[in-house]
């Protein structure tokens, strides 16, 4: 068949005994979307890049089966007949972005102009694509100076311009605000509707719950290819590590067709036809609490003040007077579209960036002042990329290096590394090298050498950015951990149920600037849909839910939804 097939596909990594794949066979035709789930490490990404011809043509590994792709093998093809076949976006733009080009169009002709299409054909679809991906305003801005939202979808689109017939993508909306992500997703199910073939690995249900089938790989091995609402249902809670998308549960609770959860309008409708009593077919949350962090350093509570903070990126403002306060002990997670300014404010919390105008205080200190290193001993960053941070020859070593370097010897720094390495699972990964771990087993690692260092303030940039939900459970952990020791913790997010979950306030942006700022239930308001629309942000879609069916309250959780609607 035309479209891209797998056929006993087996992968085995050489510096790997098991392998990362074992025996896969499935089929994607034209004018079809597969979506492809599991927990890290589960295979998703290994999958990609062998159905894109990277493994072993880039990507060294032994391999047996076959993969084809509109009826060619690719152990057999070119790598000039491969690129015009199949289009791959990586997790990770920085592994897709050339840093050869000025500006964003730049970037997208590139390989364009490497095939000799004519120049004429290049700017219409390029212009096609800026308009697909709403990124117009983009075109002549450097690719390397752009939010790393930003940059994924110039990723995206830089893959589309190529107009392959099928498209292979990696967590294609793992930076993207709540907005892009639904622009993704239409993009995709009108790609496919035009006949071409879509995989898309995701642990997003707005992009699977779009897929005619999910395949759900464990171990490397398939182990369901079914419709999104069965394969993402409470019956595979156990194998994906945790509880499923919100209004699948919803749906099953109600002993409604789960895939309604992908479908709010309907599931809506279905809703109000009935409301059916609900049910117990969903299991309860789990009740544990946070064990508190148990900190060495005898680090007392600190606040954080911003003055009038303007920040400027040559001709673009990037902050536009920023006034916030963040008291001792407070969970704050700002959130905000693509592009808002949330990460420019948050380096200036730890003085990576310096203000134009206005200034921050720590503990009541212009850290103008101050050196990034006297401010990492109060206030500690992790990056959005941990291929930023880390440098270690293994986990353990990269996570004892904070600390160390802080002076905490012995005993103490001992007692640091293995609780920071419990309490982001990291205990069997302590000898491996870093890059080593897919890329969010990194996040998890950059994460706990800031935990390590025990800081007064945890900064946090994207931190559930491509976790699964063990990985999600982690990090929420670390936050509640952390505001239960009396620590502040200040989070950049797009996931509006991590935020609403693990945080007491959240502060919205917009055009580099505070537009909203409140409790979570305050936020999520159905008042505020318009507000929230306009920064590139949704409910939770619990709460969503609960807007669409008129309730007066705010249910933030699966359980505070079924109880109103009783």
């Amino acid at each position: 068949m035309a479209g891209l097939e797998l056929r006993g596909l087996a992968v085995r990594y050489l510096i790997r005994q098991r392998r990362a794949l074992d025996g896969i066979d499935l089929a994607v035709a034209p004018g079809e979307t597969v979506g492809v789930t599991g927990r890290n490490g589960a295979g998703k990404s290994t999958l990609a890049l062998a159905s894109a011809g990277f493994i072993p043509r880039v990507v060294r590994a032994e391999v047996s089966g076959e993969v084809v792709v509109d009826g060619q093998r690719t152990a057999d093809a070119t790598l000039a007949d491969l690129v015009r076949r199949v289009g791959i976006v990586f997790s990770t733009p920085a592994n897709q972005l050339s840093a050869a080009r000025l500006t964003v169009r730049e970037e997208l002709a590139f390989g364009l102009e490497n095939l000799g299409v004519p120049r004429a054909e290049i700017d219409a679809r390029i212009g096609r694509a800026l308009a697909e991906l709403g990124i117009a305003d983009l075109a002549e801005r450097l690719p390397t100076a752009l939010s790393g939202g930003e940059q994924q979808r110039v990723a995206i689109a830089s893959v589309l311009v190529m107009g392959a017939g099928i498209l292979v993508l990696d967590e294609p909306t793992a930076q993207l605000d709540p907005a892009g992500t639904d622009a993704v997703a239409a993009l995709l199910a009108d790609r496919a509707r035009a006949g071409t073939a879509v995989l898309a690995t995701e642990h997003k249900p707005s992009i699977l719950g779009q897929a005619s089938r999910c395949l759900l790989l464990t171990e490397g091995a398939a182990a369901v290819l079914d419709r999104p609402g069965v394969v993402l249902g409470s019956a595979t809670a156990s194998t994906l590590g945790g509880e499923g998308p919100a209004l699948v549960r919803v749906a099953e609770a109600l002993g409604l067709d789960p895939g309604l959860g992908f479908d709010p309008a309907t599931l809506a409708d279905e809703i109000r036809g009935g409301r059916p009593a609900a049910g117990a077919a969903v299991p309860a949350p789990s009740s544990a609490t946070a064990t508190p962090w148990a900190g060495v350093r005898g680090v007392r509570p600190v606040a954080l003040r911003i003055e009038g903070l303007v920040h400027r990126y040559g001709d673009l403002t990037a902050l536009r007077g920023i006034d916030l306060e963040f008291a001792p002990g407070g969970s704050v997670a700002i959130v905000g579209q693509n592009g808002s300014g949330k990460t420019t404010l948050a380096k200036h919390l730890v003085g990576l960036l310096r203000p134009a105008e206005g200034r921050v205080l720590v503990d009541g200190e212009d850290i103008a002042s101050r050196s990034i290193a006297s401010l990492a001993r109060l206030v500690g960053f992790v990056f959005q990329n941990p291929d930023d941070q880390l440098f270690g020859r293994s986990v353990a070593r990269e996570v004892a290096f904070g600390p160390a370097n802080l002076g905490v010897a012995g005993a103490d720094r001992t007692r640091l590394v293995d609780q920071a390495l419990a309490a982001l699972g990291l205990g069997a990964e302590a000898a491996t090298n870093p890059y080593d771990l897919d890329l969010a087993a990194r996040k998890l690692v950059a994460l706990a050498s800031v935990c390590a260092m025990d800081p007064a303030v945890l900064v946090l940039d994207e931190p559930t950015t491509g976790q699964d939900r063990p990985g999600v459970a982690r990090v929420g952990g670390v936050v509640d951990a952390f505001t239960a020791a009396g620590r502040t913790v200040i989070a950049i997010s797009h996931d509006m149920e991590f935020a609403a979950r693990h945080f007491r306030r959240v502060v919205v942006m917009r055009g580099g600037e505070v537009v909203a700022d409140g409790t979570p239930r305050e936020v999520f308001a159905a008042g505020n849909a318009a507000l929230l629309a306009s920064t590139g942000l949704r409910s939770p879609p619990t709460a969503e839910l609960a807007a669409r069916l008129g309730l007066d309250a705010t249910p933030l959780t699966v359980e505070e939804l079924l109880a109103a609607l009783r």
